[in-house]
This record gives C-alpha cells, structure tokens and sequence, in this order.
C-alpha cells in the first residue's frame, strides 16, 4: 500500500498538469480570438437621417463637471460578446444628446468599447430621477446592444449637489432614491447604472456608503451592474473625496472609476489636466484600498481654455483646439517632465492672451502602460466625441493584444509555484 501512494500522487499531479495545459490552450485561443477580432477594421458607420447635431459644432465649450472632477462578473450579451472585448475594460461617458460627433466616434469604436454611460438622469430632492429630452434614446440603446457595449447611464449632481445631501440624509428618501433607480434600470433593460455624485461634504461619508451599499444589494437581485465615478485621491481624506469611503464602496461596486483628470480645473489656474505623474500616484493609493481588477482609470480626451488675466476655462474638445491650431498656425509646445523630473506629458498652445493645456496620445500611452503595470481593470473615457484620432490607435495597439482575463483565470488553476 506504501509502494501504491506514490504512484497515485504522481498520477495526480500528472492528471493535473495536463488539465491545466489543456485550459492554457483554450486561453491562448481565445485570446488570439479576441485579438483578431479588435483588431479587425471597425465596422462603417450607420447611416442616420434623425441624429441631432450636437451642441459642440456650434459653441467652442462643451459642459464639462464642474467640480475637479465579489469579483466583477464577466457578462454575456445574447449568448456572446464575452467582456472585456480587449484585454481590459474600455468605458466612455457620453454627456450629449447622441448627435453627429459622438456617434461617429461610437461606431468607429464600438468593436472595442465595452461600457458607455450617456449623461441622462440627475435626483431631486424627493429621490425622483430627472432627465431630459435626450434620455432613454431608442437608437443609442438599440445600437449599443447590436454592437455587444454595455448601456450603464449616469445618474450625476454635476448642476446641483443640494439634492443628494438631502437624499442621503433621509433614510426614507434614500430607500426611495435606490427603487427609483432600480425601476429605470428594468424598465429600460439597462446592463447597470453609473452613480456620477460629486463635491459632497466629508460629514455625508457614512451616508454615501450606506446609499451605495443598498443600491449595490438592489441591482444585484436582478443582476445587475454598479460602477461609480469617484474623485481622484492619494489618500482617504485628501481633497473633494472625503466622502467617498473606498474600502466601503469597493467591494459593493463593479467598477471604480477614478476621475483622474481636472488636476488644474476650470476654475483654477491655467496648467496640465491630467500629468502622469500624479495619476500613478492616484493609481497605487487606489490598488491598496480596491481590488486592483475593480479599478478603472480616467482618462481625459479634452481640455481647457483659459484666460490668462483670471476667470474660468471654458472646457473644449481635442477638434476644437486642433482647428485654433490650424486656424491661427500656432506652435504647438510638450511639457514632458515638470521642474521636479516628474511625467507630465500634455501639450499647450497660446493665443490672443489665452492658455490651452490638452492631453497627448503620448500621454495616454503612458497611462494604459500604467494601467498594464499595476495590473488594473481599464480606463474610462472623458469624453467620447471629438477627439483625437490617434488616441484610437493607441488604444487599439496597447490593449487588444494585452491578455488581462485570460492571464487572471489562468492564474486561478495554475499549481503554486
């Protein structure tokens, strides 16, 4: 019997290695699958004759806030469509009406997109969604789930705070508030919702957990999803995010979406939105508190213009500044590194006493390859429509090849070694 036991172990242990070789296979392919697939020439824009056009063609701001601004389940749209489409989530808010721009850069980047949250609703005092004219827009919906992207609007405060204080601090209210939202999600067969609150006091941080505690046992009765956008902070109580209880909220949420941007805001001095530098150190403060595969970097395809004799920037997309460029024949300058050697890596211009700080696609290589290196969920756009091109193509060259999922449930059976 002595002489038998080794032979069973070694049998054991021979049995499981080729399990697992197996399953190592079956990865790879889909991994490669999945490649090929984002990589494919995205599909030509559908022709529409109802779109309406965006504010954007028409003024040179767009709204931007104004305030700086369990494991995740893998989901599947009829019987496919397995997420993330590339090798980490790629997430867009969309804050207008779903006109020309947006849709445009939408459907050119469907194939890849895997999460977008249309600004449509904002609470009242009474915990009542509000929303206008463009909400709940039938093509949008219809086009994200022909194309396999999750629809999980935006409840936001980015007009008005005074609301969600109230909601907050009435336990009634709040039970209400989260019904409500509920409602809408069924309803309109909504994949989740994305709670956009921001600049609360720090006093409501037991408030806030507990109303995204409840909302988070609420959605995943009926399955579905929570993601929340959340100031950026290298600590607990460091700036507009006091109130925001990370390691409260982290397990309750699908997503963490951190809005690291806004770094110099509009209602600041003029200077870089998003340098690199403080986004890594957003980033690994974040991947202590949460759940690293939970953690979603924002990432910012706009930005603001400022007048240099004091006042507010008005915030503008990457065509908007590019046709000032073209228009004015202006030189474009690279601020690579800051007076301490630290990554920075935006761009800004000068013109008629004004200043233009703007991200680069250098700049979102360097995050995506922060993203990569602290081992992190994705990124999430600020803003889809108009911006540049070859943000694209980063995005595309970075991520479609990255096996985030496939290494991770690898890992899960893999021997100790």
């Amino acid at each position: 019997m002595r002489r038998f036991k080794p032979f069973l172990r070694r049998t054991f242990i021979t049995l499981l290695l080729c399990v697992t070789t197996v399953i190592w296979a079956l990865l790879v392919v889909d991994t490669v699958g999945l490649a090929r697939q984002a990589v494919a020439r995205p599909p030509e824009p559908t022709p529409t004759t109802t779109a309406t056009p965006t504010s954007l063609t028409q003024t040179e701001q767009f709204a931007a806030p104004t305030v700086l601004p369990e494991t995740t389940p893998v989901t599947e749209l009829d019987g496919q469509n397995l997420h993330p489409k590339t090798g980490r989530y790629i997430a867009a808010w969309l804050p207008d009406s779903f006109g020309s721009i947006n849709r445009e850069s939408f459907e050119a980047n469907a194939d890849i997109l895997d999460e977008v949250s249309p600004f449509w609703y904002s609470p009242d005092a009474s915990g009542n969604l509000l929303h206008g004219s463009d909400a709940r827009d039938e093509t949008l919906l219809e086009l994200a789930r022909s194309k396999g992207v999750l629809m999980i609007p935006s409840i936001h405060n980015v007009l008005n705070t005074d609301p969600v204080s109230v909601i907050l601090q009435n336990p009634e209210v709040r039970s209400r508030h989260v019904q409500n939202i509920v409602d809408e999600v069924l309803t309109y067969n909504y994949d989740g919702i994305d709670i956009d609150y921001e600049g609360l006091d720090s006093s409501l941080r037991e408030e806030f957990s507990a109303f995204i505690v409840e909302l988070s046992a609420a959605l995943r009765e009926h399955n579905k999803m929570l993601t929340i956008a959340v100031h950026a902070k290298t600590c607990d109580n460091c700036g507009l995010g006091g109130f925001q209880d990370w390691s409260v909220i982290g397990p309750e949420v699908d997503r963490l979406r951190i809005m690291t941007y806004d770094y110099h805001w509009r209602g600041g001095g003029p200077g870089p939105v998003a340098p690199v530098y403080w986004v890594r150190d957003v980033a690994e403060y974040a991947r202590t508190v949460v759940d690293p595969a939970k953690v979603i970097i924002g990432v910012p395809f706009y930005g603001y213009n400022w007048p240099l004799g004091g006042g507010r920037a008005l915030g503008q997309t990457w065509d908007m500044i590019d046709a000032q460029i073209q228009a004015r024949g202006l030189t474009v300058n690279l601020m690579e590194s800051d007076s301490q050697q630290r990554l920075v890596q935006e761009n800004w211009i000068t013109y008629d006493g004004r200043e233009v700080w703007f991200s680069t696609s250098s700049g979102l290589r360097a995050k995506i390859e922060l993203v990569q290196e602290l081992d992190l969920a994705g990124i999430a756009i600020w803003r889809l429509g108009g911006e540049d091109p070859k943000n694209w193509e980063v995005i595309r060259n970075q991520l479609v090849e990255d096996p985030f999922e496939s290494q991770r449930m690898l890992n899960q059976v893999l021997p100790e070694h």
